[in-house]
């Protein structure tokens, strides 16, 4: 199964594949098998490459913290919304619907110069309203939906580009 963790600014994906106590995990192309024993609440004992060490794990939330070989890891689950624009160094931010839902109000028209997260569209679901914020600076080139409009999961709403690729 494929699975993504943010480390400051970047995205990490990897597969895992679990069986009982043992990990198969392929990152950058690398294979990679792991067996995992729960020692206490947070405490692991696990084998790596044939190596043994002890590895604290703490989940709380979104927020990750694993203590290895001396060193504290701290990774965050992304949301669908930071895996787009994180992904996305092209300088194009495409806004989706986060959920089924209704668009209350589009607050720009194509042509409008905004600012990193600076807000879009507002759109409702399940009785509560969404300010979708743009991740980048640039420019509204196109929308998708206006107000009123219902949307499904994913459905492409709105898109900023980056303004710099058209002043080079």
């Amino acid at each position: 199964m494929k699975y993504s963790l943010k480390i400051g600014k970047e995205i990490l994906n990897f597969n895992l594949a679990e069986s009982g106590e043992i990990f198969n995990i392929e990152f950058n192309e690398k294979k990679y098998n792991a067996e995992l024993i729960k020692i206490d609440s947070n405490l692991y004992s696990m084998i790596l490459d044939g190596q043994t060490c002890t590895v604290a794990i703490k989940k709380e939330g979104k927020s990750i913290e694993i203590f290895y070989k001396g060193d504290l890891f701290s990774f965050e689950i992304p949301s669908a919304r930071d895996k787009s624009s994180l992904e996305n160094a092209s300088g194009v931010d495409k806004i989706s619907a986060p959920m089924p839902g209704r668009v209350v109000k589009v607050l720009k028209k194509v042509g409008d110069i905004i600012k990193e997260g600076e807000g879009l569209i507002v759109v409702e679901a399940m009785k509560m309203e969404s300010e979708l914020k743009s991740s980048i600076d640039g420019k509204v080139s196109e929308i998708s939906v206006k107000d009123g409009d219902t949307v499904d999961l994913g459905a492409h709403l709105i898109t900023v580009e980056n303004d710099e690729k058209e002043d080079s």
